[in-house]
């Protein structure tokens, strides 16, 4: 997210981050601030905007990691952008919320859809969080990053049926990611949705699923995307799935990141850590989805893996190899495995990674897809 600062904005982003996080001394969460926004110093903070205004990208990463320096752990990743939003961005919040309104059947990931695998109650309870997704912090920056590429774009009379939201709004998250290389570009489909309604275009649902068609006035862009994560196909490269999921599955455990079952404590919110694969730097990132576990895994991160991981199809954008997946937590424990994982990896690393083959802790390897 990338915001005005100006002097008279210091106090209320302080009183906001007190709220949020108590437990840390005023000093350390002033400290924090200053690296959020990209200052090396409170002290360089408050120069600059004495100054006049300061132009700031919001890290929230930064902002975490001091205060975890100073014995502060365990603050939600998405702290410092939800004092920005209360602060600077109250009225995009009010905005995101007259469009679910208007529009009840919409939540983060689009509109309502039903798994018939799933009962009457556990659909009720994903679209419940999918809605409440919709008025986060992280959000309502998506929110503010579909209204910019939307705003370059002209109204068609008519709405087109050759791309969907879907399409659209890998559109806007490469839009971004030209005007701004190492910003956070991503764009969820019902944030994009939402701010086409805002923004005054005409939606029409792609029949019952989560998608919208939209009148812009030109068809999505299609560009290569053979840098993200495909359809992994052949023994070796399934093989090299499991190794890279089992890992990255062994390490949360051993980390204490979370247990294999729902009750272990964890409130299921997403984390990302680090580990070591056959001796090679590792992340993973994992959050509950209802039960079970999405998990995506990649080794020799690039220096905005733990960004990328987070997208089950970031591949090369995430690291040399990258594999994402499931981890049945309900019906039992196993790795969902299917004829052909996500993911993708470097040929120089294939044989590397299917020889180094770890064994499960506590769950199956193998097992069916939900």
């Amino acid at each position: 997210m990338t915001l005005s600062i100006v002097a008279n904005d210091l106090d209320p982003l302080k009183g906001q981050l007190l709220a949020l996080v108590p437990q840390a001394q005023a000093s350390h969460r002033a400290e924090a601030l200053a690296r959020g926004l990209g200052f090396g110093s409170n002290a360089a903070l408050r120069a600059e905007v004495a100054a006049g205004p300061a132009h700031c990208e919001v890290d929230n990463r930064a902002f975490v990691d001091f205060l975890a320096s100073r014995d502060v752990p365990d603050v939600p990743y998405d702290t410092l952008s939800e004092a920005v939003v209360r602060v600077k961005r109250p009225d995009l919040r009010a905005a995101i919320a007259a469009v679910m309104d208007r529009e009840p059947e919409l939540g983060s990931r689009g509109y309502r859809t039903w798994d018939g695998r799933l009962t009457a109650r556990e659909n009720a309870e994903i679209f419940r969080l999918n809605r409440e997704e919709m008025l986060k912090a992280h959000s309502v920056e998506e929110f503010v990053r579909a209204i910019a590429f939307l705003e370059t774009k002209e109204k068609a009379r008519t709405v087109k049926r050759k791309g969907t939201s879907y399409g659209y709004k890998h559109d806007a998250e490469r839009f971004h990611e030209a005007q701004a290389p190492r910003a956070n570009p991503y764009v969820a489909n019902g944030l994009f949705i939402a701010a086409a309604l805002h923004l005054g275009f005409t939606v029409k649902r792609d029949g019952h699923g989560p998608n919208g068609f939209i009148n812009i006035a030109s068809a999505p862009v299609r560009r290569d995307r053979s840098g993200l994560a495909g359809h992994l196909r052949g023994d070796r490269k399934r093989e090299a799935w499991r190794n890279l999921m089992v890992g990255g599955i062994n390490a949360g455990l051993e980390q204490g990141r979370f247990g294999l079952s729902g009750d272990d404590g964890w409130d299921g919110t997403e984390i990302v850590y680090r580990f070591v694969f056959d001796g090679l730097p590792a992340i993973a990132y994992v959050r509950d989805i209802g039960g079970e576990l999405a998990v995506h895994v990649a080794i020799q991160p690039t220096a905005r893996g733990e960004e990328w991981v987070r997208s089950y199809n970031a591949g090369f954008l995430a690291g040399e190899a990258f594999a994402s997946g499931w981890l049945e937590r309900e019906q039992g424990c196993w790795l969902q495995m299917s004829i052909a994982p996500t993911g993708c990896i470097r040929n120089a690393l294939v044989d590397r990674v299917v020889r180094h083959r770890l064994e499960p802790l506590g769950y199956a390897d193998s097992g069916r897809m939900m």
